[in-house]
């Protein structure tokens, strides 16, 4: 089985773009280094209040929006099971 010229080109394009990519790959892995106690300690603190944040923000849109769903359904104060 012959190869045409395009997919020719095209596979050794793949391949020359495929090893630079490994190449800066194994570059940046060599480069980096494992952060020290302090430092990993401020960036988990300051994911852990991002997440926090992030989930009250959550919690508080969905508060709003119950009084919401109910005007809009039609579902009104004497409907709920707390006031029978």
């Amino acid at each position: 089985m012959q190869t045409t010229t395009g997919s020719s080109t095209f596979l050794q394009e793949v391949e020359t773009r495929s090893r630079k990519l490994i190449k800066e790959g194994q570059a940046l892995a060599k480069s980096c280094t494992k952060p020290a106690r302090r430092e990993f300690m401020i960036m988990l603190r300051a994911v852990g209040w991002g997440c926090f944040f992030l989930g009250l923000f959550g919690a508080v849109i969905e508060l709003m929006f119950i009084p919401v769903v109910r005007v809009l359904t039609g579902q009104h104060v004497e409907n709920r099971a707390l006031h029978r």
